[in-house]
């Protein structure tokens, strides 16, 4: 009778650790899967100024992960993670190419007299599209486009949940 219920143990026992190597292995095959078939697409990153501008960025990935980071005067600080619609990448993808994103400058500093001021909120935008990357820095007088663009990144990609102030 002894040995029988000691040799239940180690099977009950052995069962168990099978088991939890199985969990343990799906969960890591799911993670370096999910890592190699997504890139970063899109990024919005909202730097600060003397005032109460909300500090954040957030990546969009190709298959619909959004990863964000709220830093400064936003409703939730921290990092948070959710995913949009393959349809709502495509539609952010779409906006950048109306305003002609990959024709825009590099940076807007100052306005078409060269004057430039100060305090303002600076928003870098990037998108990685069929080989090609472009950055853009809106620290002044921007086109209007680009501040459309910048608010369609926030409104799709669902980010207004984390940076409306509370």
């Amino acid at each position: 009778m002894f040995v029988k219920i000691k040799t239940k143990n180690h099977f009950s026992f052995a069962l168990r650790l099978l088991s939890t190597l199985f969990v343990i292995v799906l969960n890591l095959s799911a993670v370096a899967q999910q890592k190699s078939d997504s890139k970063i697409i899109i990024t919005i990153e909202k730097e600060a100024c003397f005032g109460s501008c909300p500090v954040y960025s957030a990546q969009i990935y190709t298959d619909g992960t959004v990863l964000y980071e709220g830093k400064d005067f936003v409703k939730v600080t921290g990092k948070k993670q959710h995913k949009i619609s393959e349809e709502k990448v495509k539609e952010l993808v779409k906006a950048f190419e109306q305003i002609k994103y990959f024709s825009l400058k590099d940076k807007y500093e100052s306005d078409e007299n060269g004057m430039s001021v100060t305090d303002q909120p600076t928003t870098t935008t990037t998108i990685s599209l069929n080989g090609k990357q472009k950055k853009v820095v809106n620290y002044y007088c921007a086109p209007k486009e680009l501040e459309e663009l910048e608010n369609t990144i926030d409104r799709i990609a669902g980010l207004y949940e984390y940076i409306s102030p509370a």
